[in-house]
């Protein structure tokens, strides 16, 4: 399955890439994470309960972030198997700086298998799409919700 598309933050790229470089505030925003422990230099093991469909599952996996460059991009690499299937999934994150705010484009590439898979292909890329931007709206809120003298230095 391709996944790919654009989201738009009212928040300065700068502020942008230090949340998604920050490990609590991936956690908070990754919907379904109910743990992310770190494992070595950009790479974490996650526990996750996702649902796509009717099919819901708690899935155990890691995420690896890798190709930096800094306040621009990074790869995401993420694995994760479980009792209603398996993922593997990769993928670029960009931001463009546009003004005051940022343009995100994500594009990559996720493999499926098992009961999951069997909720049809058009529900998993709805699914998917859903999840990234939930995702997005929490890096967005955790940013604007951030005190300006936190020590994350996301405000």
């Amino acid at each position: 399955m391709n996944l790919s598309g654009t989201y738009q933050l009212k928040i300065p790229r700068q502020q942008v890439w230090e949340a998604l470089n920050d490990p609590e505030v991936l956690r908070q925003c990754t919907p379904g994470c109910k743990e992310m422990r770190p494992t070595g230099d950009d790479s974490y093991d996650v526990l996750m309960e996702v649902g796509v469909g009717s099919v819901k599952g708690r899935y155990t996996g890691k995420i690896q972030i890798s190709d930096r460059v800094p306040g621009e991009q990074y790869k995401l690499a993420v694995t994760g198997k479980g009792s209603a299937g398996f993922v593997n999934a990769e993928g670029l994150i960009q931001l463009i700086e546009e003004g005051d705010e940022t343009r995100i484009e994500y594009s990559g590439q996720a493999h499926v298998g098992g009961p999951v898979a069997g909720v049809g292909q058009r529900i998993m890329e709805g699914a998917a799409k859903f999840i990234v931007g939930q995702f997005f709206k929490g890096v967005e809120a955790a940013v604007l919700q951030a005190p300006e003298d936190s020590e994350s230095g996301l405000a």
